[in-house]
């Protein structure tokens, strides 16, 4: 199942912003079970680590971390907050 996150903007900063959109997700999919969850990041300007460490922990604490699949991408800003949030950061 593939989540188009533009739906939820070009550019998504805040937390409450990213808990919005965690809690759509979830009330909007039903996947099949062990069906992985991806989320698509195409024509997305910027995400923040904010934004999505909220979207990220309550999709893996509801589905399993395993489940959640960021799509690759070559937008900065989405590799920066993803290595920010898995603990990959190296600055």
């Amino acid at each position: 199942m593939k989540i188009e996150i533009k739906k939820f903007g070009a550019i998504l900063s805040s937390r409450p912003a990213g808990r919005e959109a965690a809690l759509a997700i979830k009330a909007y999919i039903k996947p099949k079970s062990r069906e992985k969850i991806e989320l698509d990041f195409s024509e997305v300007i910027s995400v923040g680590p904010s934004w999505l460490d909220e979207v990220l922990t309550l999709l893996r604490a509801e589905y399993g971390r395993e489940r959640i699949i960021c799509l690759p991408t070559q937008n900065a800003s989405v590799q920066q907050s993803l290595a920010i949030i898995d603990g990959e950061f190296t600055g």
